[in-house]
């Protein structure tokens, strides 16, 4: 069983829009060379040929990042719900949030939270407004806890 602290659930969440800007930056960057070596050259097709296939790779590139974007605007709303939770559940037990982590990337009824080396499962109210944490002992034998660097 998996357990995120909260650290690295932000610092995951920043690498997936900087890999995702990047790739977009890179393509926009080789469409604009490759048309500027065409209007350059207008007599040599390999310059209008590479723009063509820059510009199909664009629309392609643009149309699976429009259904990944989509997906993870909805992923990046539920998961925003789990930093203030974790906060919460820190500041009610009186520890550090580094010490309190969820099995889970977004905030769900029956997620389970560790807290040091006791386990919890969660119980929220119908509009997530509220929640309760009753004891609970995990059977899986593997736990990891991936930390943010």
């Amino acid at each position: 069983m998996t357990f995120y602290t909260l650290q690295y659930l932000q610092n995951h969440r920043d690498v997936n829009q900087i890999l995702l800007y990047v790739l977009g930056g890179l393509g926009a960057i080789i469409l604009v060379v490759a048309l500027w070596l065409y209007l350059k050259n207008r007599f040599e097709t390999k310059y209008r040929d590479l723009s063509i296939i820059m510009v199909l790779l664009m629309l392609l590139l643009f149309g699976l990042n429009y259904s990944t974007l989509e997906q993870h605007k909805s992923q990046s709303l539920s998961s925003a719900q789990v930093e203030p939770f974790l906060r919460s559940v820190a500041r009610e037990k009186g520890i550090k949030v580094a010490d309190v982590a969820i099995n889970s990337t977004t905030l769900t009824d029956g997620s389970i939270v560790k807290i040091k080396n006791k386990y919890y499962r969660v119980a929220l109210s119908t509009d997530r407004s509220s929640y309760t944490l009753e004891r609970t002992h995990v059977i899986a034998k593997k736990i990891t806890v991936k930390k943010g660097a």
